[in-house]
Parts: C-alpha cells; sequence; structure tokens
C-alpha cells in the first residue's frame, strides 16, 4: 500500500486493506498510554518558539487557501477499527484543538464535527474526560483568555491543574485564540487544504516491541536541530552554489571550532545558536533592521530572498564563523588583552577572563533576572571590533590593530550613556572605520556615536605621541589603571610629572587619606544634580565616577586642579599614608586654616563613613554650600530615602566619652535629632547655632562666627561642652 495524504476529517472512515486481513475502518483515534504528554502547550521558550512557528505555518495555508502537508504519521489499526498513534501524536492533538476552535469560532453545525468526539486520550481519563467536554463547550470569543474561561465551567474540576496535557491544551488553545481571532470563513479551507501522509504499522511490519522501544526513546528534535534543518532549507533554495559548503560548514568546521567551547553535555548547540544570532543582530543593526527573537524568522528575514541584501548577508555569516577556524581562539585573546593589570603591548578589559568570543558563545541574548543583557552592548561593540579586524587582516598590521583596539577600548569603557539599542549602527560604523582605517569619526550634527569629550582625548593622544614617542608606555600604562578605563583627563596630557605619581598614590595609599589631604587643599567635590560628592573610603566605583566627566556632574574642573596639586607636591618616594596624614595634620594646624565645613571633615573620620561619600546641604537653592553647615552625609547614591546623618550630630553621636548616653536616628532629612537620653533632652546643630529643647523649653546656644559666617571656634567642642553640662545638671545656661 503506498502512502496516502489524509485530511485530519477524512482520516476518520479511511479504509486500509492488508492483504490476509479483512479490511479495517478507521473510526477512532486514541494517544496511547506508553506516548508522553502533549508537550506543544508547553511554556518553556524553546517548544514556544516551535508552537508560534507551526501556528504560523496553519495560519497561512488556512488564511490564504494554500496546501500544507505536515509530513508522515504512523501508527497501528486495531481490528475495532482504533489508530494508536506511533508518531504524531502533537501533529494530532493540534489540530483537534485547531477544528474544535475554528469550528466554535464559526457556529459550524455539530453534525460536522461530530468527528471530534472519535479523537481521546488513553494516557489519564482527567484527558479524555477533558477531550469530550470541550467538545460540548462554545467559549465567549470576547474574552482574551479562553483558558481562564474554561477553568472556570462547573465541568472542569480543580484536579485537573496536575495533569500536564490539560495544561498544555490550554496554552495551545490561548495560542490558536491568539492567532486566529480576527479571522473568518476558515473552516473549509482548514477541512481541505492542511493534510498529512499516513501510514498505518501492520504495513510498514513493525511490532510492539519496536513501537515500545520508539517510544522510550522520548527524545524530541532539540531546538537546534530544527533550527539546523531549517536554515539548510533557507540556504538550498537560495544560494546554490554555497548550500553544500555550508551544510558541510555546520557539520564539521563550524562545530569542531566550537567543540572546545562546548556545554557540560557535550554538545554545542546553543554555543552556535548564540553567536549566529550575535552575527544576525549585527547585519539588523546596521541594516536597520528589527531582530526577532524567533530564530527561525530572523533567519528567513536576514537570509531569506526577500531582503535585498541576503547574498552580501550570508558571505559575512559565513566569514564570521571561517574567520575563527585557523588559530587558538584562546590564545588570540591572550596575545592583545590582558586581565585587571598592565601589560606591554596589551590592552587591559579589567577581567581575568579575556576571551569576548567565548563569553558570546555562553551569554549573548541571555538576561539577568530578565531585565540585563548578559552579554552587554559594550562587549557586542568589543567582540566586533575584534571580528572586523580578523575580516580584515590582509589589510591591517598587528601593530594597528593593538593600537586601534585600545582606541576602541578607551571609547566603549567612557561611553556609558551613549551605548544603547538606538545608536548601535552608528556606533558599529564607527568601531568599524577605526579598525579599518585609523580614523577616529567625528559625529556629524544629529549622528550620536561614542562620547563626544572622549574622541576628542584620543585624537589629542595621537597628536601628543607624534611629539612625545617615548612616553608611550607611560600614557598607556595610565590609561590601563582602573580608575581611568582609558579616560586620562583627570590627570591630562599636559601633566605627563604626575603620570606615575597617580598610579602610586591611588595604588598605594588608602582612598580615605587620599579625600582626606584633597579636602585639605581644595573644595574638589562634584555637584550630581542636587547633591555634592567626594572620594569614598572603601567605594572605588565612586572614585571612577568623580575621574570620568559627563553632562551629568559638575566641577570636574576642580577636581582635576586639586588632584593634579596635590600630585606635584608629592616626591615618587613620599607617596603613603604617612606623608598625606602629615599634609593633613599640617593643614589642621595651621592657624590661617578656616573652619569651614572641609575643615571638619578632615579633622573628624565620622563625617567621611558614607559609602558614597555623598553629601546634601539643605536648604541650597544655588547649589553653593550657602548653608554650609547644614550638611547631610548620605549612605545611598541618588536618594534620601535611605539612612542619612546630619554630620555634627552624627560626629557627637559617636563620642566615646558619650557612650551609651546618647541616641540617633537614621534619617536627618526627615527631622531625626540627636538625644540625651538620660535628661529627655534633644540637641540640634544648625548653621549657626545648637538648639536644646529640653522640658517643652528651647535654648539656642551661638557659634561664634566671623562676618563672612565662618565658625571662629570648633562647633563639635561647643557641642561636647554642651552635652557634658546637660549630662551633668538641668541648668546648662552659658
Amino acid at each position: 500500500m503506498n502512502a496516502r495524504e489524509y485530511t485530519f476529517q477524512n482520516l476518520f472512515g479511511s479504509t486500509f486493506v492488508f492483504s490476509g486481513k479483512p479490511t479495517l475502518v478507521l473510526s477512532e483515534i486514541e494517544i496511547p498510554i506508553i506516548q508522553r504528554d502533549y508537550a506543544q502547550g508547553r511554556t518553556k521558550s524553546d517548544v514556544k518558539r516551535v508552537r508560534e512557528k507551526f501556528l504560523d505555518a496553519l495560519f497561512h495555508s488556512i488564511t490564504n487557501g494554500n496546501k500544507l502537508t505536515l509530513d508522515f504519521i504512523y501508527g497501528d489499526i486495531s481490528e475495532k477499527g482504533v489508530l494508536t498513534p506511533l508518531d504524531g501524536q502533537q501533529r494530532l492533538t493540534t489540530l483537534f484543538l485547531l477544528h474544535w476552535y475554528i469550528a466554535k469560532h464559526e457556529g459550524i453545525e455539530s453534525e460536522k464535527i461530530n468527528f471530534l468526539n472519535r479523537f481521546s486520550y488513553a494516557t489519564r481519563h482527567s484527558s479524555r474526560d477533558f477531550c469530550k467536554e470541550l467538545i460540548q463547550y462554545t467559549p465567549d470569543f470576547n474574552n482574551d483568555d479562553l483558558s481562564t474561561t474554561i477553568i472556570d465551567q462547573h465541568w472542569y474540576p480543580y484536579e485537573w491543574k496536575n495533569d500536564p496535557t490539560i495544561q498544555s491544551m490550554l496554552v495551545m488553545i490561548d495560542a490558536i485564540h491568539e492567532k486566529f481571532n480576527n479571522t473568518y470563513n476558515l473552516w473549509e479551507s482548514l477541512a481541505n487544504n492542511v493534510r498529512f501522509y499516513f501510514l498505518p504499522l501492520l504495513e510498514m511490519g513493525f511490532t510492539e516491541d519496536l513501537y515500545i522501544k520508539m517510544n522510550s526513546r522520548g527524545k524530541p528534535l532539540s531546538p537546534f536541530e530544527h533550527f539546523k534543518a531549517e536554515f539548510e532549507k533557507i540556504v538550498k533554495e537560495n544560494y546554490k552554489d554555497l548550500s553544500d559548503e555550508i551544510n558541510r560548514k555546520l557539520d564539521i568546521d563550524w562545530t569542531r571550532m566550537l567543540w572546545k567551547f562546548r556545554d557540560e553535555n557535550n554538545i554545542i548547540d546553543n554555543e552556535f545558536m548564540r553567536y549566529f544570532r550575535f552575527i544576525s543582530d549585527i547585519i539588523c543593526y546596521k541594516s536597520d533592521m528589527v531582530s526577532d527573537i524567533d530564530e527561525f524568522k530572523l533567519a528567513e528575514k536576514i537570509y531569506g530572498a526577500k531582503n535585498e541584501n541576503h547574498k552580501e548577508n550570508i558571505e559575512y555569516l559565513k566569514n564570521s564563523f571561517d574567520c575563527w577556524l585557523q588559530f587558538n581562539i584562546e590564545d588570540f585573546f591572550k596575545k592583545f588583552f590582558s586581565g585587571n593589570k598592565y601589560q606591554n603591548g596589551k590592552v587591559t578589559l579589567y577581567n581575568e577572563y579575556l576571551n569576548v568570543f567565548n563569553e558570546c558563545c555562553k551569554n549573548y541574548g541571555d538576561l539577568i533576572a530578565e531585565r540585563n543583557r548578559k552579554f552587554p552592548l559594550n562587549k557586542t561593540l568589543l567582540l566586533f571590533s575584534v571580528l572586523t579586524y580578523l575580516l580584515n587582516k590582509q589589510s591591517i598590521t598587528e601593530e594597528n590593530f593593538r593600537r586601534r583596539i585600545r582606541i576602541i577600548r578607551n571609547l566603549i569603557w567612557n561611553s556609558q550613556d551613549e551605548i544603547r539599542d538606538e545608536r548601535m549602527k552608528i556606533l558599529l560604523n564607527e568601531c568599524e572605520t577605526i579598525i579599518t582605517k585609523g580614523d577616529i569619526p567625528v559625529s556629524e550634527k544629529g549622528l550620536l556615536g561614542f562620547n563626544e569629550n572622549q574622541k576628542r582625548e584620543e585624537l589629542d593622544k595621537l597628536d601628543w605621541l607624534k611629539a612625545n614617542t617615548l612616553m608611550e608606555d607611560e600614557l598607556f600604562q595610565l590609561e590601563d589603571h582602573a580608575l581611568l578605563a582609558g579616560c586620562i583627563s583627570i590627570v591630562g596630557l599636559e601633566n605627563v610629572g604626575n603620570f606615575t605619581k597617580f598610579r602610586t598614590l591611588f595604588d598605594n595609599c588608602s582612598k580615605d587619606a587620599i579625600n582626606t589631604v584633597l579636602l585639605s587643599i581644595g573644595d574638589y567635590s562634584q555637584l550630581v544634580s542636587w547633591r555634592f560628592q567626594t572620594g569614598a573610603r572603601y567605594n572605588n566605583s565612586v572614585w571612577f565616577n568623580l575621574f570620568h566627566p559627563t553632562k551629568q556632574r559638575q566641577n570636574f574642573y576642580n577636581t582635576s586642579k586639586y588632584l593634579n596639586q596635590l600630585l606635584y607636591q608629592l616626591e615618587d618616594s613620599e607617596i603613603n599614608d604617612e606623608t598625606l596624614k602629615t599634609l593633613a595634620r599640617n593643614y589642621l594646624n595651621n592657624p590661617d586654616t578656616t573652619k569651614d565645613w572641609r575643615y571638619y571633615c578632615v579633622k573628624y573620620e565620622q563625617m567621611r563613613t558614607g559609602n558614597f561619600g555623598m553629601y546634601y546641604w539643605k536648604n541650597d537653592t544655588n547649589h553653593s554650600k550657602q548653608n554650609q553647615y547644614e550638611v547631610i552625609m548620605m549612605n545611598t547614591e541618588k536618594s534620601l530615602g535611605g539612612k542619612n546623618w546630619e554630620i555634627f550630630s552624627y560626629t557627637l553621636y559617636h563620642c566615646s566619652e558619650f557612650a551609651g548616653k546618647l541616641a540617633l536616628g537614621n534619617f536627618a532629612c526627615q527631622g531625626d535629632k540627636l538625644k540625651i537620653v538620660c535628661v529627655n533632652a534633644e540637641i540640634e546643630c544648625l548653621n549657626d547655632k545648637f538648639v536644646v529643647l529640653q522640658d517643652e523649653q528651647i535654648r539656642e546656644y551661638q557659634i561664634s562666627q566671623s562676618e563672612a559666617g565662618i565658625d571662629l571656634e570648633d562647633r563639635i567642642e561647643k557641642g561636647k561642652d554642651i552635652i557634658r553640662k546637660l549630662l551633668i545638671s538641668d541648668d546648662i545656661s552659658d
């Protein structure tokens, strides 16, 4: 018997003649117990893609009236005419649900859909009962979520939630509803155009043992195998001259290349798909195309005949795989890049793991907490730049690549605000120009690429090195410092004598000692919106931000000026904590030192303990620290909603002589004041006085100040004296 085409509907009632056996009439389809549960409705991402692709194919066939053949379905027909499918259960169940949906959606007479009653499941009573109830039920198609309305029916018992087949059917029903709800008059097309080949097992000589053996495998094609078959089809249809070559590379060359990066299951499916998506996304960015989460659709969109550049795209894809074949990939990255420390002839990536290609194969397209890219855009630009070099090696020397990839690194690490999806086309083009030509493009008006300040710095460095060729290594060492990451504007090319001193200072000295001595030299704080930032004792990211100028920060010039002033004061051999502490002591002991807010921050350690070096001046509308002693130390970076303290109350609270006698809340911005517990009093530090509230009486204690409003006495000592008197007696009059 030859295989014949059937529709889901006309399979019922079909006759089959076997030699020496009575004619069999197929009357029912029953999914056997041995079959796995219906899986096309599972919610995993890979199943979702297969489901969407299958429904797309069905939709286009039915709505356009085109024939669609769903390959072979095999099964055993019993003497009673019951078909037990061996292969095709998933497709048959989906066709059952689609026929039910369109019949109900279009009000098809019950006589025409009686054949649906002859489809059932033997896997569980619940699955069989669900199918029967579903056939009798007509949903309200105005509801977006049909599964919810089905679950709410009186005939749907609670325990069906434990049946995976039913749950998958509900997911599929919702997917069908989303796809077909706004289309009508599809019944005839569905009944006639969606077909499959069917062969009964008896015709093929299969035995029950073989049936059990085949089903026990239980291993469906992987998403990669599905994709590979689909992609090979695209290639064969559109690139006959490349078809055999690409198929061979898929099976041998590219597999061998990726084998070193295989996963714990010794397969490279995911690694291939991630790098494939990386290349495809690059093409999308450069072509102003929107990528697609579905790899099948993405492949058709980029490499299918409808794309006018499909030939160039497939060549780019092929070459982007091939370029990694001729060398050891791990050794390549070690040759040109270093981890966390400077190495001559290499570019520091501030990460001990240097193989960005492998990182792409492991992480590209994945998200952290469903939000942040695991392989971010800055690494996409870096890998693209490396790839561009490999694709143009014949015209780019290794020496040129080393210099150009350093420029790329500098631009990437200093364009955090500029690197985002909508700018990727021009960012990629700028990377390509730098790698292939060595030119640093200045963006035309309206075309926003990398940070313009950093571009100007890179151009200045190129000119500077022409006149200072012997200083190249010194410059590159400074660039590679972890607090600079390529941006040296905090030191400046004009301060070449400070290159080495900067590295020595921030590598050998405590950040608190540096912060203290910088404050003793001048107000180097930067204004960030409504708050000011200095360095922090343990948080390197704070110093990194201070050393990188952005539009969001003001007073970068002062930070640079006072830092260079400090560096010029120091001899190389003197750069240590003790020297810095001596400078700070000299500042405090100098009779000409004014007791402004900097004086207090230098003198009292507690005022420098915030995690982010952030301070907020109250009632400071001009952001000029006009009420300079009304200052709150924040313990968060961006919000007063976190812990925050008025610095003078906080310092008094931590005086050892008052241990256990004072109490202080965590939120100065909400009015928390310093409490003297045993005498039920509160003390508050204002710009020119202390205010004490006790027994509903308010007393004020003026702080001696100059005409300019600068303290002439140490207000911490003044506050300590007031608290001592409160603790001794209720009489605290001056």
